[in-house]
């Protein structure tokens, strides 16, 4: 299925931080924690929370808010939120084993959403509705100290295979 632009750009926010995550896999746990927690802190969490107030909400209106779709993605920002708690107060082998998890979910919940949520979306939603919500995706919060949307390179979802899949 090929994503509507808005869409499209939230795909390219996943590919950053899967390559961003790939990107520093060598190196040592505490730079890795340290490039985590900036990468939720300024990019993850606002993408999250743009889903949840703007598209997640419009999806459960047509389908159910108790929709398994709906459910599993606001289940799995908390688990996310969760660990990245966890990352910042363990130490020892504890942060590492807080690390290797987040990283871990991180790059699974990236996955659902490519092959579930948002092709969701795009099937209940439709590419006007979405398009009329791009304004509401790109709140200030989102802006600040983070790259632009509208100067994210993507290659379309179909010819971006995911990290894993070759």
């Amino acid at each position: 299925m090929t994503l509507c632009p808005q869409l499209r750009r939230l795909s390219a926010e996943h590919a950053r931080c899967l390559a961003d995550i790939a990107g520093w896999a060598s190196t040592g746990a505490e730079e890795r924690c340290s490039r985590l927690l900036s990468l939720w802190d300024q990019e993850v969490l606002p993408h999250c929370q743009a889903e949840e107030d703007v598209l997640l909400p419009e999806l459960a209106a047509r389908l159910s808010e108790a929709d398994a779709v709906v459910l599993f993605t606001l289940g799995d920002h908390l688990a996310l939120r969760h660990l990245a708690r966890q990352l910042r107060e363990a130490s020892g082998t504890e942060r590492i084993a807080a690390l290797e998890a987040m990283e871990r979910r991180l790059t699974e919940h990236v996955r659902f959403e490519e092959r579930t949520l948002f092709p969701a979306i795009q099937e209940v939603l439709g590419s006007d509705r979405i398009a009329g919500l791009a304004s509401d995706l790109a709140v200030p919060s989102r802006k600040r100290g983070q790259r632009s949307l509208r100067q994210a390179s993507y290659a379309p979802e179909e010819e971006r295979p995911l990290p894993g899949k070759g």
